[in-house]
């Protein structure tokens, strides 16, 4: 075995391990709790949830009837597990000062769990249209679509909804700062093919998930109107369009730095966020960290990421993190919508 595949096998295997402590923890900490715990099940829980979100990744491209659901099924009891650790947590530590009773405690927890969870699962099926003003060197309106994540979770019926958004908002451009896709799409079987619905000029850059899935292949399903940039320039008359390529040495929140010498205020699309060495008044478009999409990631976030959502300036350059206009992995969001956003940009 190579080293990166050793490294790959090495990485799963802790994954493997940590996912099934956590499940082991969870499930018995609430059943217990409750007054239900029972070993085994816990046991049985915490090593088939984790075996079964393996297979909820390698599956989640598949064409089989049901594949794509168990990967949804799967990540959303993720989900709810992720929203119940924090609240198992304060009550371990108020534990230790106040004697709390156990099926109180439980009930509580429960309560809270259920919640959040049902009002993640509703508020991601919604979409919002975010409407801003920024000052630039030319008068646009732009629509900016990032982490569209078609696929398991959200298939054609939805990027029709958004589609057909955008068109009513009647841009100049639409920009999109990658991850259309969650899994594998192939060409000519595509549920991408309502992006050539999109009546105004259409560019994107690519994402993390575009080069899991295969770049070539994502430009194969699809349709000619859309235009990947990749390290490239399109002049206008007054302005520049530029789109960063992703690169996988970026990890999870790396920065790329591009020689390259911009000479027009630029919009620029950059799917990881970071600032770019641009002219005064340059506007940058990202998305990538979906505003955590989960609590208490959504809160998290902002402690562990630099350029996590909303805006950032610098240098007279403003950059904004969109929340994303899908979710991926579990179909839930709290804390920030579905997103579309129109630019209304313009001299001040």
């Amino acid at each position: 075995m190579n080293s990166s595949r050793w490294r790959l096998a090495s990485a799963f295997a802790l994954a493997f391990v940590i996912v099934t402590i956590i499940n082991f923890y969870v499930f018995g900490r609430m059943s217990g709790l409750l007054g239900l715990e029972n070993r085994f099940a816990q046991l049985g829980f915490a090593f088939a949830m984790a075996v079964l979100l393996g297979v909820g990744f390698f599956v989640r491209t598949s064409t089989v009837k049901g594949t794509k659901s168990l990967f949804v099924v799967v990540t959303s009891i993720y989900g709810i597990e992720l929203i119940a650790l924090p609240a198992l947590f304060c009550y371990e530590i108020v534990q230790l000062i106040v004697d709390v009773p156990t099926l109180l405690a439980g009930q509580v927890i429960l309560i809270f769990v259920l919640v959040i969870a049902a009002v993640s699962l509703v508020n991601a099926q919604l979409l919002v249209i975010r409407k801003l003003k920024l000052p630039f060197a030319r008068k646009l309106r732009v629509v900016h679509l990032t982490d569209v994540h078609i696929g398991a979770a959200h298939g054609r019926r939805y990027l029709a909804r958004v589609v057909a958004i955008v068109n009513c908002l009647k841009p100049d451009l639409v920009l999109i700062t990658g991850d259309i896709v969650s899994g594998a799409v192939a060409p000519g079987n595509s549920r991408l093919e309502n992006f050539a619905r999109l009546e105004s000029p259409t560019y994107m850059v690519p994402g993390n998930h575009e080069y899991y899935e295969g770049v070539d292949e994502i430009r194969a399903a699809l349709p000619e109107n859309v235009v990947i940039l990749r390290d490239e320039e399109v002049g206008f008359d007054g302005y520049s369009l530029f789109g960063l390529d992703f690169s996988q040495d970026q990890g999870i929140s790396g920065a790329r730095k591009i020689d390259r010498k911009f000479e027009k205020p630029t919009i620029a699309m950059a799917h990881v966020p970071q600032f770019l060495d641009l002219p005064a008044g340059s506007i940058i478009l990202s998305g990538h960290y979906h505003a955590g999409q989960v609590f208490p990631i959504n809160w998290l976030g902002r402690f562990a990421v630099k350029y996590f959502r909303g805006f950032y300036t610098e240098n007279s350059i403003t950059l904004y993190v969109a929340p994303g206009t899908a979710t991926w992995g579990p179909p839930m969001r709290f804390g920030s919508s579905n997103e579309i956003t129109l630019f209304e940009l313009g001299p001040d």
